[in-house]
């Protein structure tokens, strides 16, 4: 008894110490430009420990000893541009008493626990781990609780972690330290090995190729901060992770955070995230999940009725509902790798099964790992619209705030065509604006792109004009209801139109967008392409008289 009550308050000091060193008084701070530790010490030093989050985008931390008035102080330098407090997230796992789980093994399968009884998620259809490429695929990161280096699954001279990392202990060490095993369980869904034992993910792992990058950025009871999840980030995409896995989310929107994510996208790595399980409750909005870019994933259940699925094929009572909802995938009655340690709905040892949207968000993970293997160099946007124009809509038709654009169709995704890319991209922003020089003159081509209500609102073009000079702008798009606005010299953000000024909004005449004027001022002017309502592909041309 003594043995198991030390242990308890053990992994109970694990948990409470590293909240603690994330503690609420983490200050995220991004600048205009980037400075090195140096520099950066120097401007925020008199209001804290300084260290580095994501410097490549200017993102620094400041560990600051007392809340009152630090945002304030800190924003009056003249390069930071945002200073907000890094914001708690946590695991989106149902936790409830074990219940019985009649379950039949099929006989003798290669991996114990695969079949379409354990797995029913990868046996809809003819989809098949095997059915399409896998060998090429790209490295998964999975940010969790950290993935169990002694499994079955994971550990062993094959083992296919590579490149693991705590950003809570700044260590090396990215074992699965979680009560619940979450991180292991996490990675199992997505890509547990084809290697004889237990289940196979969605997107099997391979030592040779086809890795996993475990990344710790949760606590031991699966308590988050965003500094930690932004190391993580970093830290998976600079070693050649092309899909991100976080199972973890907040209601508090952080525009740092967004700033990571079309860092992340720029660097050809796409975000997955889970949306939450209040469906039944405050059906809270979370993030990451509701950043532009990220793809949010709902749970839909097993084909099993049960308290949570009055609708056996249906959305999950619990998961949440609104417009953070991308993509659904199979979040009930899920079967997959946990820690020995973790008995709670055991399906065999190493392996239980657990509830919860972020058991979906691996699914979609795996399935965005195919799309990349399957084409060449394909961007994250055209994995993204893949993935989404490939979902078999389960709601009313098109996208709706209960299933997103359906349940995710890995064979569809990954067979199918890729959609057209938009070579622009990132340019959400005026900092981020893509600049047209002059081969978008007059009676030349023009610039052929997308907007989406959800997932990409704004594009930003970066144009000179001097004082004088008519400015002749026209969109065409093809369905939804985009917006064509000009912005004049020193605008720094874009913003809804009807509460903006210094902007000048072009006029509508069905699918075409026209705006004529003369600029009144020489200097940099933003076109703005914003979408209103749906998807849409558009055509730009912007001219110069």
């Amino acid at each position: 008894m003594r043995s198991l009550l030390t242990l308890l308050v053990t992994v109970a000091a694990l948990g409470l110490a590293a909240t603690a060193s994330a503690a609420p008084g983490t200050l995220l701070v991004t600048f205009d430009d980037r400075p090195n530790r140096a520099e950066a010490s120097a401007r925020l030093g008199a209001h804290g420990t300084v260290r580095p989050v994501l410097p490549e985008a200017g993102i620094w931390a400041v560990g600051a000893t007392s809340r009152a008035g630090q945002v304030a102080g800190v924003a009056t330098h003249p390069r930071v541009v945002l200073a907000e407090w890094s914001a708690r997230r946590s695991t989106d796992a149902i936790r409830r008493p074990a219940r019985p789980l009649p379950r039949t093994l099929p006989p003798d399968p290669d991996d114990s626990l695969f079949g379409p009884e354990n797995q029913p998620g990868l046996f809809a259809g003819t989809w098949g781990p095997t059915s399409v490429a896998i060998a090429r695929r790209p490295r998964i990161a999975i940010l969790d609780s950290g993935v169990d280096v002694e499994h079955e699954e994971w550990g062993g001279p094959a083992s296919p972690l590579v490149a693991g990392r705590s950003t809570w202990t700044r260590s090396k060490d990215s074992d699965d330290w979680g009560i619940n095993g979450h991180g292991t369980h996490v990675a199992g869904v997505a890509a547990a090995p084809a290697n004889g034992v237990g289940i196979v993910g969605v997107a099997p792992a391979r030592r040779s190729g086809a890795q996993v990058i475990p990344v710790q950025i949760s606590d031991t009871f699966g308590v988050s901060q965003d500094e930690q999840i932004i190391r993580g980030v970093r830290w998976a995409v600079r070693r050649g992770a092309r899909v991100v896995n976080i199972s973890s989310g907040g209601p508090e929107f952080n525009r740092t955070f967004q700033e990571v994510v079309w860092w992340a996208e720029e660097k050809g790595a796409l975000i997955i995230a889970s949306v939450g399980n209040d469906g039944d409750g405050a059906n809270t909005f979370n993030y990451p999940a509701g950043y532009q870019r990220v793809l949010g994933v709902g749970a839909v259940c097993n084909g099993t009725a049960s308290v949570d699925c009055p609708d056996a094929t249906g959305p999950a009572i619990f998961s949440n509902r609104n417009a953070s909802v991308d993509l659904m995938a199979v979040g009930v009655g899920v079967v997959s790798s946990v820690p020995d340690r973790v008995r709670r709905d055991r399906v065999a040892p190493g392996y239980a099964t657990n509830d919860g949207t972020s058991f979906s968000a691996p699914f979609v993970t795996g399935a965005a790992a195919l799309v990349f293997a399957n084409h060449v160099n394909p961007s994250p946007f055209q994995v993204r619209r893949a993935l989404l124009n490939a979902a078999t809509d389960i709601g009313p038709r098109g996208r709706d705030s209960v299933s997103g654009y359906g349940v995710v169709n890995p064979e569809a995704a990954a067979r199918g065509r890729l959609p057209l890319p938009d070579p622009f991209e990132v340019n959400d922003t005026p900092a981020r604006a893509h600049t047209l020089k002059g081969r978008f003159a007059p009676n030349r081509l023009p610039v052929e792109a997308a907007v989406d209500q959800f997932d990409d609102r704004d594009d930003v073009y970066r144009v000179w004009f001097r004082r004088g000079d008519l400015i002749r702008l026209r969109l065409n798009h093809r369905r939804g209801w985009v917006n064509l606005n000009l912005w004049q010299p020193g605008t720094t953000k874009v913003r809804p139109v009807r509460r903006a000024r210094g902007v000048i909004r072009g006029t509508r005449r069905s699918r075409q967008v026209t705006l004529n004027r003369r600029a009144s001022r020489t200097g940099w002017h933003y076109v703005h392409v914003a979408a209103q309502k749906g998807f849409s592909r558009y055509s730009l041309r912007v001219r110069r008289n």
